[in-house]
């Protein structure tokens, strides 16, 4: 089957970690581009036809089934976002900067015929260019990866000492 061709039986699930690395590989994974997202969405962003021989006759599978091609994929423009943008230590420019770009690149691939794919990669490269090079600031990638982040507090509760009718001193919290 080739790679253009539906296959319906395919059954994805997400991989279970069974290391440090493979937790950390799972935390930054882009599930929303990814193959473990439901057919069912991503099938309303792609358009099929059948598989035709050279004299435009429909070819059939092993089981008689006509063979079903995609023939145009938006959803795959979704494949863009990956952990590695995700992983960007960028300033409120340099993010401006990459959304602008990402979203023209984007507006680009879906609307505009394939002609186009060259200009919309040189904004691609522009944006992957900022944000990879955001992550060797001051070594933040290196120094981050291995960490997660974890915030606590605790509140002292002290009963209020008030008077039966509610006067005397209240508590800052009141």
């Amino acid at each position: 089957m080739s790679n253009n061709t539906v296959d319906p039986s395919k059954s994805k699930s997400m991989p279970k970690p069974s290391n440090d690395i493979d937790l950390q590989a799972i935390t930054t994974f882009p599930h929303i581009s990814s193959d473990y997202m439901s057919d069912r969405i991503r099938n309303m962003f792609r358009e099929y036809d059948f598989v035709r021989d050279a004299a435009g006759k429909v070819i059939l599978d092993e089981n008689g089934k006509p063979q079903v091609r995609i023939v145009k994929d938006l959803w795959s423009v979704m494949e863009l976002f990956t952990q590695d943008f995700r992983l960007g230590n960028m300033n409120k420019e340099e993010a401006f900067f990459v959304r602008y770009n990402i979203d023209l690149c984007t507006d680009i691939l879906v609307t505009m015929p394939d002609s186009f794919h060259k200009p919309a990669l040189i904004l691609l490269e522009r944006s992957i260019c900022v944000t990879v090079t955001s992550q060797s600031k001051g070594g933040f990638l290196r120094r981050m990866f291995n960490t997660f982040f974890s915030k606590s507090s605790t509140k002292d509760e002290v009963p209020t000492k008030r008077s039966f009718f509610g006067l005397g001193k209240k508590n800052k919290t009141e």
